[in-house]
């Protein structure tokens, strides 16, 4: 079972995030102006950080019901969550035609996706009122993510409210 979680953790989870890219959501793409790390730290107040770490909890939560729908799509589609990992690499790469794999296989790789693709616009709903919630909005949790990843003084309060 140990395996197959984190076959499926490496499949959905990346596929979530191409999901969101794929359909151009700002939730991904929004542009965010970036502040040197030493502003960013000093804007971010322990209220912001808190509610940054209640939303990213929610939103974990989330990704773990859309990894298990998607899981159920490719089980009914009876694509395994290997042959799916290789043809979606090879779709993002423009050569699902060239991909090893039976046309069956990329016929049910093709219905997966069509089919997940339909429950974005749900997921990205989801996850703004995820993120509104407590009354943080989408940019400032963008912004707080993004100064998460290039300051490790954020990283370190963000972590510690976590438990980490």
């Amino acid at each position: 079972m140990n395996i197959f979680h984190k076959l499926k953790v490496t499949a959905v989870a990346g596929l979530v995030v191409g999901l969101v890219s794929i359909s151009g959501s700002a939730l991904a793409q929004q542009a965010t102006p970036q502040k040197a790390p030493q502003q960013q730290t000093q804007a971010i107040s322990d209220q912001d950080i808190k509610l940054f770490v209640d939303a990213s909890t929610r939103l974990m939560e989330l990704q773990q019901e859309s990894e298990k729908a998607m899981l159920v799509i490719l089980e009914e589609e009876k694509l395994s969550v290997d042959k799916f990992n290789a043809l979606a690499q090879a779709h993002q790469q423009q050569k699902l035609a060239e991909a090893e794999g039976t046309a069956a296989e990329k016929a049910a790789f093709n219905k997966a996706i069509g089919r997940m693709m339909e429950m974005q616009p749900d997921i990205e709903k989801n996850m703004q009122t995820a993120i509104q919630k407590d009354g943080m909005t989408v940019e400032r949790y963008e912004q707080i993510m993004l100064a998460y990843q290039q300051d490790p003084a954020v990283q370190a309060k963000i972590q510690k409210l976590m438990g980490l």
